[in-house]
């Protein structure tokens, strides 16, 4: 049987409203040949659109996904299991994915085969895509969202071009198919500007390719195709590159000249560290991996460079063909400029009355600059007359090109003047508000008692605080760069001083807890050394020093005499309970060891009366040889002291056999891809 994997990610809705519709809940259903089946009216009018994106999936990548809208998810009403019993049904391949949206729920999941190429990695990535559309109810976007980024992760390539071939990169095993080279044509005179746009985006037109989450076969198989349509759309930009010239001109074409140097200087570096993948010198992983991605950044950004220029010459081309209407929509548009300048001249002559000359330096030549634009504007717009009269539309697209560019700088310089106007009126309002807080946090900063981190940060809000107002905006930026200091320090300083209050009220108390811990551990020790190892006359030692420390530095330092008063006492602690674990398993030491046990109390007490009177049989402490001798005193043949340990061995594991993993596939057919999880 078919066995499939499921991915589901759960999107939890809020509450429903009370007087919505129960849900209906559908059994796994029969797609009856459709890629698209809406049983809710979720996609309604959308359908042509979803099977557009699927259509070009399959052609493309050779993958087939379909799309099933329900209500909810019954028998079962676990999405994967549902959607896995779904793709059983209809007897989808190992290259055919079901995605199963439950739009009621706000659950859905991916059916995916075991087999299916592409890797974990690559599917976290469709999913990411999937799931952002249904958080938006974007039922429609979901499926496309999905179909596109299943393409772009298998072929490397969304949107318009040709279909994929089956030849690997490099003529290797396991590379990814190369798509030919002509992703976008822009049409340049009577040649063709042949250009890909190869990179995979977002919509925003982002990279959507993530190195760091890919495994190195995927790199390199991600590399090798760059490589190859880089390559090959470089070669033929450079060749058609002579047509614009010779179309548009070497100043028109000045700055994709300097991009196609750009890109072709970058594919040169990918290519040498290619090269260096390919030598016959061994490379450790993390070179490979390095040098890699390397290669796919510098493919990706002069593929950048070539879209944002072969994007600027579609707009020419279109300027082109109806420069006729540009040029009168120009000329409207520098109309509105020329009657913009009176306005913008006066609101500057009031700004630099108004304020310092600093204030309003940046837009100072403004109307200066803006009229010499115009003028030139107004040119451009007689060239591309003249060219249009004469027919000659490549001239004519560049002169209305030009005067564009003029009315808007010149409207841009305008705007700034009124921009600039309205920040620093707006500067001007928020300043007096901005002097009264800092003002209060001089007066709460000199309050604290007398600190040397403060004095600086005073002395800058007091400097901001005199310093002219007559430019506003520097001013502002100027005080609130000295309030932000003076806040930081003082939040500090205030800390640091609570901190010490706090210290110094719980001193005394951890002072005595200290004394009284220690003194309980020393005593219990000293009447029970006999049985007392070394460990715990160790740290009751160390809770001595440290008491001792505590006791030394709290009239300077109560913060740090807090602290070593805390050590004394866990110290403590640890001694004492360390040497009562060693008293416990006093009684299972043998005979031969430390003292000769008695029923007295002697032995463990440590008390060698009846040793150094010589009497007793057991032999004293043993000088350590494993004769008979006697050791220190006269009394009877010890003998050698034996070795134990005072705390009873413990068996066990931490895990093991007697920890299951906690995890199952929850389906019987297992396959190890699943994924998912609730949100």
């Amino acid at each position: 049987m078919l066995r499939r994997l499921g991915a589901v990610v759960a999107l939890t809705a809020g509450m429903l409203a009370l007087t919505a519709p129960a849900a209906h809940a559908a059994d796994p259903v029969d797609l009856g040949g459709a890629y698209v089946l809406d049983e809710v009216g979720a996609v309604s009018g959308e359908e042509q659109t979803i099977r557009d994106a699927l259509d070009s999936l399959h052609s493309r990548a050779q993958i087939d996904l379909f799309v099933v809208y329900v209500d909810s998810f019954d028998n079962p009403s676990d999405a994967v299991a549902w959607a896995d019993e779904t793709a059983l049904r209809n007897n989808l391949g190992s290259n055919d994915l079901l995605l199963a949206v439950a739009v009621a729920d706000r659950q859905y999941a991916i059916s995916i085969d075991p087999a299916f190429t592409l890797s974990d990695s690559q599917l976290d990535v469709v999913e990411a895509a999937i799931e952002e559309r249904l958080r938006d109810s974007d039922w429609s976007g979901a499926a496309i969202a999905g179909a596109q980024s299943l393409e772009a992760e298998a072929t490397g390539v969304v949107g318009p071009g040709p279909v994929q071939t089956s030849q690997p990169v490099d003529g290797g095993g396991g590379g990814i198919p190369v798509l030919p080279i002509v992703g976008g044509v822009a049409v340049v005179g009577v040649g063709v500007f042949v250009y890909s746009r190869i990179r995979r985006r977002a919509r925003d037109g982002s990279t959507t390719a993530v190195p760091e989450r890919m495994t190195q076969e995927e790199l390199d198989r991600r590399a090798g195709t760059l490589l190859v349509q880089l390559d090959d759309s470089l070669k033929t930009s450079e060749q058609e590159l002579g047509f614009a010239v010779a179309q548009f001109g070497d100043e028109a074409t000045g700055d994709f000249t300097a991009t196609l140097a750009s890109a072709k200087s970058k594919v040169a570096q990918a290519f040498t560290l290619k090269q260096q993948l390919d030598d016959a010198t061994p490379d450790t992983a993390d070179q490979r991996r390095e040098w890699t991605t390397q290669i796919i950044q510098l493919c990706e950004a002069a593929d950048a460079e070539l879209d944002a220029q072969a994007d600027a010459f579609d707009e020419l081309r279109q300027l082109e063909k109806n420069a006729p209407q540009e040029l009168v929509a120009v000329r409207a548009e520098l109309q509105r400029a020329r009657e913009r300048e009176d306005a913008a001249a006066a609101a500057l002559a009031a700004l630099t009355a108004t304020y310092a000359p600093t204030a309003v330096r940046p837009v100072a030549d403004n109307i200066t600059q803006a009229r010499k634009l115009l003028d030139f504007a107004d040119a451009a717009t007689t060239k591309a007359q003249a060219a249009i009269d004469g027919a000659k539309p490549s001239e004519a697209a560049i002169a209305v090109r030009t005067a564009q560019s003029g009315a808007a700088q010149a409207a841009q310089l305008f705007d700034a003047v009124d921009t600039l106007g309205t920040n620093l009126a707006d500067a001007t309002a928020k300043l007096d508000a901005v002097v009264a807080d800092t003002q209060q946090d001089v007066a709460a900063a000199k309050a604290l008692d007398t600190d040397a981190a403060l004095t600086p940060a005073i002395a800058a809000a007091t400097e901001a605080l005199a310093a002219p107002r007559a430019d506003p905006v520097a001013a502002l930026s100027q005080l609130e760069r000295a309030n932000a200091e003076l806040e930081r320090v003082f939040t500090g300083v205030r800390d640091a001083q609570q901190q010490v209050a706090r210290a110094r009220t719980q001193l005394d108390g951890a002072l005595s807890g200290a004394r009284a811990q220690v003194q309980a551990a020393t005593e219990y020790i000293t009447t029970r050394r006999g049985g007392v190892g070394s460990t715990a006359r160790t740290r009751v030692s160390e809770a001595e020093r440290h008491l001792a420390t505590a006791t030394g530095l709290a009239a300077a330092d109560p913060v740090g005499a807090l602290r070593e008063a805390t050590q004394a006492i866990q110290l403590a602690e640890g001694a004492l309970d360390i040497a009562r674990s060693d008293v416990a398993g006093y009684d299972t030491v043998p005979s031969d060891s430390y003292y000769e046990r008695g029923s007295d109390g002697a032995d463990l007490g440590g008390i060698l009366g009846d040793w150094l009177l010589g009497g007793g049989g057991g032999g004293g402490w043993s000088s350590g040889r494993s004769n008979g001798g006697g050791g220190w005193f006269s009394g009877g043949g010890g003998s050698s002291r034996s070795s134990y340990s005072s705390r009873s061995s413990r068996s066990g594991s931490f895990g093991g056999s007697s920890r299951s993993s906690g995890r199952s596939s929850g389906r019987s057919s297992g396959g190890g891809r699943s994924r998912g999880g609730r949100f």
